[in-house]
């Protein structure tokens, strides 16, 4: 079995580095959360889009160094790999931000899985089993060219997508998720937690 996984949000947990990154912002009220909502919200209401538009460069570059991955995300992976399964991850980002510093997004994913994803010492994800695409379109053409049988993403819009292979099985990774099995998309299955997947093993 080919499993895709998406990264950003999905492999990904990105809340300490928002925390860090956001208790750095000297124009940020203390009462304001240190978190994606709390700090986007802010901006937005003080019509301060483009700074939010800078702190994702920030958070998707350098920040990258104080993110994590999800719980349990290194074993159930690990496990997949170990019951057979080939895995691949199938991500998009520009490769440089809208606005602000021209971070390479792209070595920073890179360099960020080479530190993180590993088991036992050793990488998880060869280089030619990572990969990061520009646009949408690109990343869903992947998913098809590669054959993935099952994949994982935070964004219901990449599972509904027209383009979306139909032979893929979706799963919709949402871990704050107050949303039940009946209102998630058809043809797509909640995911809150990694070990949700490991049925997977026995497939």
């Amino acid at each position: 079995m080919i499993i895709g996984l998406d990264l950003d949000n999905t492999i990904i947990c990105y809340d300490a580095a928002i925390e860090r990154l956001a208790t750095n912002m000297a124009s940020l009220p203390p009462e304001i959360p240190k978190t994606k909502l709390g700090v986007r919200d802010y901006l937005r209401a003080q019509n301060r889009e483009s700074e939010w538009t800078e702190f994702q460069g920030k958070l998707y570059g350098p920040g990258m160094a104080h993110a994590e991955p999800f719980p349990d995300a290194l074993d159930s992976i690990a496990a997949f790999q170990g019951a057979g399964h080939s895995t691949v991850i199938i991500s998009h980002r520009t490769r440089y931000p809208y606005l602000g510093p021209q971070y390479d997004l792209h070595e920073s994913a890179r360099a960020w899985i080479s530190n993180n994803l590993l088991s036992s010492g050793s990488p998880l994800f060869s280089p030619e089993n990572v990969h990061l695409n520009e646009t949408r379109d690109e990343k869903i053409a992947l998913v098809h060219s590669l054959g993935c049988d099952v994949f994982l993403d935070d964004l219901k819009e990449v599972l509904t997508d027209a383009s979306f292979p139909s032979a893929t099985k979706k799963f919709w990774f949402s871990p704050n998720s107050d949303t039940g099995q009946e209102d998630t998309p058809d043809g797509v299955t909640l995911i809150k937690h990694w070990t949700d997947l490991t049925w997977l093993n026995s497939n």
